[in-house]
């Protein structure tokens, strides 16, 4: 096991010190108090878009202003402006509305500056950056984060240690709060207030954020398909964060797909359709329902990708009471799915467990090669403080996965390295 201690300072451009040094002058809102303003947040980006987020009071007028930050080139004097567009908060007791805007005709792999003005003024805390994504389908290297499991009140500064390690995104898998409700304005007040916490309101902006929920961001603990009120629940997920449109037209859920050059994400909803956890484990229980299910598989068989990773916020097999350990038909269903079409290079990320880890699952016969699973638990709610730095390069002969788990004292924990050789079916 490697302890390896991270210099975080050294990860840092100024530019980006002052951004964080910006945002930590100011101390979190009461819990009396709700955010007048929260934001921004730099959502989906493909190659040549990106989706920016805010939160405002409901008649302001917001603008943004993006800008390629080469220094070179004529490229460099170009600057692009859009005004956002208010979305009517779902229950009507919030104060502000949320705002969007959707940049297009970027340039793939670019690193870009950002500002948002409100009324007319910016503040420091509404400028950012972001890099758009690969060409899709183009062989690339990128590091991402992958985080789950943060509350208002517990310690936060592992969000510094996970902005030094400048990655190109954020995917964080559940437990974004614990309010334990479906009931969508008080899921936003959560979100809300969370998004006042300086490190991770720096997070937000710095590069592209995606999220799915779990239990306590998506109604009670340990919650399922049989949730009162969990359409209002998600119509509220959906438009709190600045994911790709999820579901389909016959499905609703919060799962949805993106791809970072040659690496397909299918992030799925563990809870929507979800037979409850104490439900006999027979052939009728499921994890995340036959149209789901049917729409995962049939993402991966067709997937060009060197890699395909399933992200959600429940373990395979780390948690007896509220993961795929309980689900044996949906789990074995999943492996025999992976073998049957031959899909190579599958990898399973998820959270939940406050501890953080990367293992083969030991029913890896079943699936045909070693199923790797990362999990990232606890950022900002945990003993460990911890979370998982992933280096996926694709541009080499035979593609590498590098996983690193960094606990909140700076210690690498684990580091290992997979080649897409190792993840081919049998």
């Amino acid at each position: 096991m490697m302890r390896k201690r991270i210099d975080c300072l050294a990860f840092l451009s100024p530019l980006f010190i002052l951004l964080l040094l910006g945002s930590t002058s100011h101390g979190q809102n009461k819990k009396s108090e709700l955010p007048k303003i929260a934001g921004p947040l730099v959502g989906h980006a493909t190659s040549t878009s990106v989706t920016l987020w805010m939160y405002a009071p409901k008649a302001a007028k917001l603008e943004a202003k993006v800008r390629s930050s080469q220094t070179e080139g004529a490229e460099a004097s170009k600057e692009a402006s859009a005004a956002f567009s208010p979305i009517a908060d779902p229950a009507g007791k919030v104060p502000g509305a949320i705002y969007t805007v959707t940049f297009k005709y970027l340039k793939p792999a670019t690193h870009y500056n950002f500002s948002v003005a409100i009324d007319g003024k910016v503040n420091p805390k509404r400028v950012g950056r972001f890099r758009t994504a690969p060409p899709q389908g183009e062989p690339a290297k990128f590091r991402m984060t992958l985080t789950s499991c943060m509350k208002a009140g517990q310690p936060a500064a592992s969000w510094y240690l996970m902005l030094a390690q400048r990655p190109d995104l954020h995917l964080t898998v559940g437990d974004t709060h614990y309010a334990d409700t479906t009931k969508p304005t008080t899921q936003w007040q959560h979100h809300l207030r969370y998004r006042q916490q300086p490190y991770f309101a720096t997070v937000l902006r710095s590069m592209p954020n995606y999220a799915i929920w779990d239990d306590h961001d998506y109604g009670p603990n340990n919650s399922d398909g049989t949730a009162k009120g969990k359409e209002n629940s998600l119509k509220g997920w959906q438009q709190i964060w600045g994911n790709p449109a999820s579901g389909t037209s016959k499905t609703p859920g919060a799962f949805f797909k993106f791809t970072w050059g040659d690496v397909d994400f299918f992030v799925v909803d563990g809870r929507y359709h979800r037979s409850p956890d104490n439900d006999k484990d027979d052939d009728k229980k499921r994890m995340l329902g036959d149209a789901q299910f049917e729409w995962l598989i049939k993402g991966l068989a067709s997937s060009k990708a060197k890699f395909k990773v399933i992200a959600s916020g429940s373990t395979l097999n780390h948690s007896s009471s509220d993961g795929w350990r309980i689900y044996s038909f949906s789990r074995k269903r999943l492996f025999n799915a992976i073998r049957e079409n031959k899909i190579p290079g599958v990898v399973y990320m998820s959270g939940d467990i406050h501890r953080s880890l990367v293992w083969e699952h030991h029913e890896s016969k079943q699936v045909g090669y070693p199923l790797v699973e990362v999990i990232s638990s606890g950022i900002a709610n945990s003993k460990t403080l911890s979370f998982a730095s992933i280096d996926f390069d694709t541009t080499l002969s035979d593609p590498t996965m590098r996983v690193r788990i960094i606990h909140g004292d700076g210690t690498v924990q684990n580091d290992k390295t997979w080649s897409l050789s190792q993840l081919q079916v049998k």
